[in-house]
């Protein structure tokens, strides 16, 4: 191999390694560590209360992207805090551990919003509701 041919392969190397690194250091939006993960989101608070006896894993959902918002305690409210896209409005997917689950109705977010979501402790006969503050 001559020196040009090594020279290229170093820079094709070096700049397989740049995207790499930039790709896997981008924090996940949706796992509450850090803010910022695009320029074109916002933080918005959720605030879940679980009337249910069984525990809840809650999905936000935004173009047809189920992402995993976290897991309330049955009986118990919780707290969470996700980057969004303020132009798309959010709903949710809640699935109960051993029941049914409930998807909400989409609610338009805007800059420092507040969403609650209330998961009823009859989920099927009870919609799950949401709303802003």
């Amino acid at each position: 191999m001559n020196w040009t041919a090594r020279a290229a392969l170093v820079v094709v190397l070096c700049g397989l390694g740049a995207c790499a690194t930039s790709r896997n250091s981008r924090p996940n939006p949706f796992t509450g560590e850090g803010v910022g993960g695009s320029p074109m989101e916002d933080e918005i608070r959720v605030e879940v209360q679980n009337l249910n006896f069984n525990d809840i894993t809650v999905w936000a959902v935004r173009q047809g992207q189920r992402v995993r918002v976290g897991r309330v305690t049955g009986k118990t409210d919780q707290t969470f805090r996700i980057d969004w896209n303020l132009a798309l409005p959010i709903y949710f997917v809640v699935d109960v551990t051993g029941g049914r689950g409930c998807r909400t109705q989409g609610v338009s977010v805007e800059r420092n919003a507040t969403v609650w979501l209330a998961v009823p402790s009859n989920v099927g006969a009870s919609p799950c509701r949401i709303g802003r503050r």
